[in-house]
């Protein structure tokens, strides 16, 4: 780099001393959603819809349509593209100076501005209103010094400092929150359409919610002694993550039926006030090395590292190493290795963030849900009727809150319990003095022993033979448990059993008794209850072997606030057990992290390369084919996931979702003389053969009734014959026929995890570059990338479950791929030194 002044003259001549550049991405993905849903025929006169049907023909909001009765509502269909692009911005720069003889440095920036509105399905049941654009903003710096101190030390320092900060664009940021259930005709099944400012818990999406300042410092010291290289320094990490839950900051309003809508009658209301969760990490690491020439041909490295996290209290992280090199042939061209240590993972801040620090007292959520142990407390039917008289408007306050909570409150009828205005309140993350997320006391980090040889060997000039095999145990992964899961009595089986002997019984509105009695009955009930009395003292059926997957609790009629309702098999077995939980009164799930997930890996990679050199007549090539034989095993999906029997993760272990037993990889480099454009070609061909993936019992159903949507289904056939198959294929009528579900309240099913046999997967990558030169200084290279350029359908399941369900659409869809990712993608861009 030269920095000119006047003519032949120069204020800085940086020739062969200071270099940089610059680059600048521009990324625009076009993309549509399919909003597929279902909208009110009658509106509340409080709430106007901001989109209107598109089809003509009235459908009846119930499980029955023919037989529709008066308390149902009518839905017309909705069907609109809507446009949720992905655009982003990236520029990136940077510059290498020789500041003095002996010192090198290097100093990086970057920035980078995206919006994206894509959403994660193909489909969606929320209206234009509730679409928001995620936008972040990244502001990134680090340098490099680089110093030789003589003949026998090097000094490397590293230092970093970045910003994240993210934003949300929705149509109306203040809206609240609009979910009303309603039945599709198609599939018969309950979904929810969204309205308003859709926005989503900062859990869930921590990634996308923090607000994140990071720094951090590298020093690294090499000195060499005699026949010693000896290597020591350490890493500082500092992250602040000022995260913002947008989960129910502005209101969120349930209605249970279209004609619930229609009427102004809620069924439940939540909203979150002080949503800043602050994650606060602090991360130290000292190591120390030490690599001796032993003999000729043998090289020995030792080290030892600590590492120490502020998040969390485990400070006993020694990570202890061994490396050994070993050239048998003395000659140079071959060596076998071998090393092995214990490698310590970061902290989670998600977990963090949701399980430590969302303690603190700062987060103050209501949910009217939480108010008492059942739908028909009066206290919390009272109000849920004034809230209802103030739709759409939320609360700006705790204390308006609070007051309305009170006095609504009051005039309820026979009160279950004494008001107060805390009802329905949590702070910190507390219902009734308990942390509905938890970690144990004794949390660790997860560790992870590693062990690896190898064998790397030039078979002639140029080209070399390299296999390598890892062994990877990672223990104390964390892992979520249930500890408010009802707790069955001794002397029974399941809860199956405990149900068929217990009776559920409810108090009607007028005095009388309405108690539900539980039966084994026929495995095709899609309703899964008797006809109940309202009025009168009687006994309603309840089938724990129904398809029913409804969430609707029993109710007792409350005047001027709620009807009766008979409830689904599901919730009605949920209410019969609530009082077995050791925390009663919170009704549901206390979610507590420990350190008890395993995985491991085992792989051997055989490789095969040529290095870069010249053919003759202006070709020039270099080769890489590699071979993977591997396997992932594990227990878990990531570091929240819960077992089908909450806590027994030892009947999780199985095939991780990602694993591929075989895969290959074929790369290179191609350069074509002038007559044929003096062009880079550099391919990269990959293939693996077959992934796993879950099978679910249907809408993930709580059938064993432990609060979590784990439940798998019944299998009495073959497993190797559970395999993906592509859209438009025969259903599988003969192997679906092998599949059933379990009773309600049965502990599980007998399918194991990631039982499924998924697609292969194969992709073409191609990059298309050449070298323009403008005088000895100016170089152009402009690159065409073709991502995917053969266009093959890469089908995937992710982390979706594969349901097994009974219904015609369910069984339609059965094994088909849920989605396909890596879809051909064309960019362009240039390079430019001088």
């Amino acid at each position: 780099m030269i920095i000119p002044f006047g003519e032949g003259k120069s204020i800085y001549d940086g020739h062969n001393k200071t270099f940089f550049a610059i680059a600048y991405e521009n990324n625009v993905f076009d993309d549509t959603t399919l909003i597929d849903a279902y909208l009110p025929v009658v509106q509340n006169p409080r709430y106007v819809l901001p989109s209107a049907p598109t089809g003509s023909t009235l459908f009846c909001d119930n499980a029955t349509p023919s037989n529709c009765p008066a308390t149902a509502g009518f839905i017309q269909a909705y069907n609109k593209q809507y446009a949720t692009p992905n655009t982003s911005n990236v520029l990136t720069a940077r510059i290498d100076t020789k500041l003095f003889r002996n010192n090198d440095f290097t100093f990086g920036i970057q920035f980078a501005r995206k919006n994206n509105k894509r959403t994660n399905g193909n489909t969606v049941t929320k209206l234009e209103n509730a679409f928001q654009a995620k936008n972040n903003d990244t502001d990134a710096y680090n340098f490099t010094d680089n110093h030789v101190f003589g003949s026998s030390i090097v000094n490397q320092f590293r230092a970093q400092w970045s910003k994240y900060t993210p934003s949300f664009e929705a149509p109306n940021p203040f809206d609240p929150v609009v979910i009303v259930a309603y039945r599709d005709p198609v599939s018969n099944s309950v979904r929810s359409l969204v309205m308003g400012n859709s926005t989503v818990s900062s859990g869930s999406n921590f990634p996308d919610t923090r607000n994140e300042t990071r720094w951090q410092f590298q020093e690294s010291l090499t000195w060499i002694k005699g026949g010693h290289s000896l290597k020591m320094g350490f890493d500082i990490q500092n992250v602040v993550s000022k995260v913002v839950g947008l989960g129910d900051a502005t209101g969120t309003f349930n209605f249970p039926t279209v004609f619930d809508f229609s009427r102004n009658f809620l069924s439940q209301y939540r909203q979150n006030f002080g949503t800043g969760q602050d994650v606060k990490n602090r991360y130290y690491g000292v190591f120390f090395n030490d690599q001796v020439q032993l003999f000729p041909t043998v090289t020995l490295s030792a080290g030892l590292r600590y590492e120490r996290e502020t998040a969390v209290t485990d400070k006993n992280n020694f990570g202890p190493r061994l490396g050994l090199a070993w050239d048998p042939f003395k000659s140079g061209r071959g060596v076998i290795r071998f090393g092995a240590g214990i490698f310590y993972n970061r902290v989670l801040l998600r977990t963090v963030g949701e399980s430590i620090q969302n303690t603190g007292g700062n987060l103050i959520g209501f949910n009217s849900n939480s108010i008492g142990t059942s739908s028909s407390d009066s206290r919390q039917l009272a109000i849920e009727a004034a809230i209802s008289a103030r739709f759409p408007n939320s609360f700006a306050t705790v204390a308006e809150l609070k007051a309305l909570v009170l006095a609504a409150c009051l005039t309820a009828v026979a009160p279950l319990a004494p008001c107060s205005d805390s009802l329905g309140f949590t702070q910190g993350g507390f219902i009734a003095g308990v942390g509905t997320r938890q970690v144990e006391k004794d949390l660790k980090i997860p560790e992870s022993y590693q062990f690896n040889v190898g064998f790397e060997r030039e078979i002639w000039k140029g080209w070399v033979f390299e296999a390598n095999y890892t062994w990877n145990k990672t223990a104390r992964l964390w892992r979520d448990t249930n500890i408010n899961v009802p707790v069955l009595p001794s002397g029974f089986a399941s809860f199956t059993d405990y149900l068929l002997t217990h009776p559920y019984t409810i108090t009607n509105s007028n005095g009388t008794l309405r108690t539900y009695s539980f039966v084994l009955g026929a495995t095709n009930d899609t309703s899964g209850v008797g006809t109940c009395s309202f009025t009168t003292t009687n006994t309603c059926v309840v089938n724990l072997n129904s398809t029913n997957t409804g969430s609707t609790s029993p109710a007792a009629a409350s005047t001027g606030n709620n009807n009766n309702a008979t409830g689904n098999p599901i919730p009605i077995a949920k209410a019969a057990i609530g009082a077995l939980r050791p925390f009663p009164l919170i009704g549901d799930e206390v979610s507590q992290i420990g350190s008890r997930g395993n995985a491991l890996y085992q792989g051997l990679v055989l490789e095969f390369r040529s290095r870069f050199r010249k053919l003759g007549r202006g070709f020039g090539a270099s080769f890489r084919a590699a071979y993977t034989l591997s396997k992932t095993l594990d227990d878990g999906l990531n570091n929240t996931a819960n077992a089908e029997i909450d806590g027994d993760f030892s009947r999780e272990w199985a095939r991780n979702l990602q694993d591929r037993r075989h895969r290959l990889a074929f790369s290179g480099t191609f350069e074509t003389p002038w007559w044929l454009g003096k062009l880079r070609y550099s391919p990269l061909v990959r293939w693996g053969s077959s992934a796993p993936f879950n099978l679910g019992n249907g809408s993930g159903a709580d059938r064993n009734l432990n609060d979590n949507s784990t439940d798998r289904p019944n299998f009495s056939g073959n497993i190797r014959d559970i395999v993906w198959r592509e859209p438009g294929t025969p259903i599988p009528t003969a192997l679906l026929a092998q599949f059933s579900l379990q009773p309600i309240g049965s502990k599980s099913g007998n399918l194991p995890r990631n039982a499924g046999t998924g697609p292969s997967f194969y992709t073409f990558d191609l990059s298309v570059t050449r070298e323009f030169k403008f005088g000895e200084r100016l170089t152009f290279r402009p690159v065409v990338q073709f991502d995917n350029i053969l266009n093959a359908a890469v089908f995937s399941y992710g982390s979706a479950f594969i349901d097994f369900g009974t219904s015609a659409a369910a069984q339609s869809a059965f094994l088909v791929p849920t989605r396909t990712y890596r879809q051909r993608q064309v960019r362009l861009g240039i390079r430019i030194d001088f």
